[in-house]
């Protein structure tokens, strides 16, 4: 993992737990043709953004906001 990797596994795994957590990063990574040791301030916009609906599903939308504006700011 990468900084980037790494700084959004603290945010998310307090919240999700860490298996969910590693899961949904990998998952959307994947989906936006990225490893997670690639995630750069460039990819970082795009890929919290498309964490939003699964975090939305799993807790609810000023959950999912909230983590999404988190990761937005590293």
């Amino acid at each position: 993992m990468t900084e980037y990797s790494d700084r959004i596994m603290l945010i998310l795994e307090p919240k999700i737990g860490h298996a969910l957590a590693q899961s949904a990063l990998r998952i959307k990574c994947k989906k936006l043709g990225i490893a997670p040791e690639h995630i750069t301030s460039e990819t970082l916009p795009v890929l919290a953004d498309d964490l939003y609906e699964p975090l939305r599903i799993f807790a609810g939308d000023e959950f999912a906001r909230g983590l999404v504006t988190q990761i937005k700011a590293l």
